[in-house]
């Protein structure tokens, strides 16, 4: 119990590890979590240390992991949990491997995702052309327009018959009508349409109609609203001019025979192109969800490996060579009640390394300021956490998180005083307890949910409180209820007003402690 009230006994202590076996034997120690080591190369940048090419690499691997994350989320795939104490730190010679595996498969998604969008963006201009073409027809053929017959004095609803009569008679190869088709963005169609008005002079006739379908965009996925556009104009000058401004508004121009045959043509050779294209989207969705569902199986695993590697070189860059680089001289705070099991820990990395000099740790003398250093268990943890946010103790100092156990769940209840709403608390913070192994792993899906599912045992001993306290003041769901009954008596204070007693409405009638009739 002395150290429950009291900071732990805190040494600083020199190890020297053999550079075969610094990783293996730092690792050991990240496991345990009871050193805080204390950086020999305070001038040196942090570009300048032993260890950063190795730190660099881990930061590319988690660069590479976001990635994945980022694609398996957007697919919706669920990610499988992992504990981070079931899984150790990677060997060294595993860091070639987990690299080579991420790379292949940040590759592949890679150039899976650039096929895709690059099918889709395929798709969406069949998609588009096919409808121009299909509004084309409907236009054309409600108008009965023949295009390859037109001329600059045919009105665009003149009678067949008599266009069919002056047709014979007259040569118009050179003043027939230009017919440009594309589908352009609803928003700015309104713009679209002014601007041919003021260039053109009013020479020009606009036939827009909307698509109804739905279409993405190939690389955000967001949905497009489009519209079909038909431009009549005569003359090449207009044709460049008309070609020019559909560029400044990025309308997508597509060709569109005169023939009514041909655009038939051309729409059954679509519509194909769109089926076969189709069949290809598929295979390569279901392709690239087989790659993320095999991802999100180890994502991570490889997350927490990653992350204690990357956190054993960063320690590793504390340490300083000696002897020409055949030892690595550390320094660190240790619990002076867990050395020996420290040097055990270093002891059995040195043997899973195949060192053949052993570790070495040695207590140093020292008159710095040491660490405060309280053990918690889980019950404790919580409190010992709302004391630190105050403010942390000096070392050896009287630990107030103790006293925080009893006094901060009764003052909250004192506070709070509702039997009904404790009941509640109650039966979160006893979910949250029972199922804590298995809520454990999903702690971080939400920064509130962290906070609630660590301090799960406050929260129960409040909500404990809370219902004492809400039984003593009567209150249920802020509903007054007498549950014990009174136990007060006003016999004693029963008054009779006379000519020699009269009543005095200022005179106080007081309760009298003495008195056991009021009670």
């Amino acid at each position: 119990m002395g150290t429950l009230f009291k900071s732990e006994l805190m040494s600083r202590c020199q190890l020297y590890l053999p550079p075969e076996a610094a990783y293996n034997c730092v690792a050991e120690l990240g496991e345990l979590g009871l050193a805080q080591f204390v950086d020999l190369n305070p001038d040196v940048s942090a570009f300048q240390r032993q260890f950063v090419g190795e730190v660099k690499r881990c930061e590319e691997m988690e660069r590479k992991l976001r990635y994945v994350e980022t694609e398996i989320v957007k697919e919706k795939i669920v990610i499988a949990e992992e504990s981070e104490g079931n899984i150790p730190a990677p060997a060294p010679r595993e860091i070639v491997e987990l690299e080579a595996s991420l790379t292949t498969i940040e590759n592949n998604l890679r150039e899976v995702n650039t096929n895709y969008v690059a099918l889709r963006k395929n798709h969406l201009e069949l998609s588009e052309l096919k409808n121009m073409l299909k509004k084309t027809e409907v236009f054309l053929s409600e108008n009965q327009l023949n295009l390859q017959e037109l001329d600059e004095n045919t009105r665009l609803l003149d009678d067949p018959s008599e266009r069919e009569k002056e047709l014979e008679e007259q040569n118009y190869s050179s003043m027939k009508f230009n017919l440009t088709g594309g589908v352009i963005d609803r928003a700015r169609l309104l713009a679209f349409e002014r601007m041919l008005w003021r260039v053109s002079m009013g020479n020009v006739f606009l036939k827009v109609a909307d698509i109804d379908e739905q279409m993405e965009d190939p690389s955000t996925g967001d949905i497009l609203y489009k519209a079909v556009f038909i431009i009549f104009f005569q003359g090449e000058a207009l044709r460049s001019r008309v070609k020019k401004i559909c560029e400044g508004f990025h309308a997508a121009v597509y060709p569109c025979p005169d023939s009514g045959v041909e655009r038939r043509e051309m729409m059954c050779g679509v519509d194909t192109r769109l089926s076969d294209l189709s069949t290809v989207l598929t295979q390569t969705t279901e392709h690239r969800h087989r790659l993320l569902v095999a991802a999100a199986a180890s994502l991570r695993s490889s997350y927490v490996k990653v992350r204690k590697m990357k956190a054993v070189y960063h320690v590793l860059n504390m340490f300083s060579q000696r002897d020409g680089g055949r030892v690595l001289i550390g320094e660190a705070w240790l619990p002076t009640s867990d050395i020996p099991d420290i040097r055990a820990a270093v002891n059995t990395g040195a043997q899973t390394a195949g060192a053949t000099i052993p570790p070495t740790i040695e207590k140093v003398p020292t008159t710095e300021e040491h660490p405060t250093f309280n053990r918690t268990n889980k019950y404790t943890a919580g409190f010992q956490s709302l004391i630190d946010a105050y403010g942390v103790n000096t070392y050896r100092e009287v630990n107030p998180s103790v006293y925080t156990i009893a006094t901060f769940p009764f003052l909250f209840a004192v506070m709070f005083g509702d039997a009904g709403h404790g009941v509640i608390m109650l039966v979160a913070a006893l979910w949250m307890i029972i199922k804590e192994k298995s809520l454990e792993t999903k702690r971080d899906i939400s920064e509130i949910f962290n906070i609630f599912f660590g301090g799960r045992y406050i929260i129960f001993l409040m909500s404990v409180f809370s219902i004492y306290t809400g039984l003593i003041y009567n209150d249920v769901f802020s509903k007054s209820v007498n549950i014990f009954g009174s136990h007060w008596s006003s016999k004693n204070l029963t008054f009779t007003a006379s000519e020699n007693s009269p009543l005095m409405l200022a005179s106080p009638r007081m309760l009298d402690p003495k008195d056991i009739n009021m009670y």
